[in-house]
């Protein structure tokens, strides 16, 4: 019995050691491969990180990201904000739930939002170093980026998403950025909704069959354009 309880000490210590050697999850590569387009991989090995995973922030902000109905990544991402506001991943979670919230048109729920990650993040990537997304109305008024007159227009597929790229209070608006994007040769359509009392007209561009194909040209119009986007089903 003597000799039992050293084993089952020494047991412990080695279980214990090897768990706290255990390299944390690769984030930033999974990211890096859905922004790529990549995303099928990681959603397949998504569900396993979860289980070896539960509370780690980077998994679930992975998670968020490969969450395809909007109110539910967004959801997960304002879980992160909540329950683990120290991590290295609450303020990129907190800046997707300002972005969700800007593409629907909840401008005023988007400004507290970014009010919030300008106060508990203010060294955060998105404010450091680079202007802080702005508005549709604004970006309009200050110009956009010169199109290229070349650029042959893709075909019209009906693909079963589409990218968001804003959201707005008049049809003008709409019809400026739509002008904007068709002469950038992508298939453009505003769509008009009905929301507590008010008519807003959101501007839809591209077809795209996958959501991992909208999710990496919305990265590429972000990167190009500073344009913010979000991935929606038709």
């Amino acid at each position: 019995m003597k000799n039992i309880i050293p084993a089952i000490v020494l047991l412990l210590i080695v279980t214990v050691s090897v768990r706290a050697q255990e390299a944390p999850p690769p984030i930033e590569r999974y990211i890096g491969m859905i922004e790529a387009g990549q995303g099928e991989p990681v959603r397949t090995e998504l569900p396993s990180l979860l289980t070896k995973y539960p509370s780690n922030p980077g998994v679930l902000y992975l998670q968020g990201l490969l969450t395809k109905e909007g109110a539910e990544a967004v959801r997960i991402y304002q879980s992160i904000v909540d329950n683990y506001p120290k991590s290295e991943w609450a303020d990129d979670a907190l800046y997707r739930v300002y972005q969700f919230y800007q593409a629907i048109g909840l401008f005023r729920t988007a400004e507290l939002k970014m009010n919030q990650l300008k106060r508990d993040y203010p060294r955060s990537k998105y404010l450091t170093g680079s202007t802080e997304p702005e508005p549709p109305a604004v970006a309009e008024e200050r110009g956009q980026p010169t199109p290229d007159p070349g650029q042959p227009k893709p075909p019209a597929v009906q693909g079963q998403f589409t990218l968001q790229v804003g959201a707005y209070s008049t049809q003008v608006n709409a019809d400026k950025q739509k002008l904007f994007f068709e002469d950038l040769g992508y298939p453009v359509e505003v769509i008009s909704k009905a929301k507590d009392g008010r008519t807003l007209f959101t501007v839809n561009i591209g077809n795209f069959a996958t959501y991992d194909e909208a999710k990496a040209k919305s990265a590429a119009l972000k990167k190009q354009y500073n344009v913010d986007s979000f991935v929606v089903t038709r």
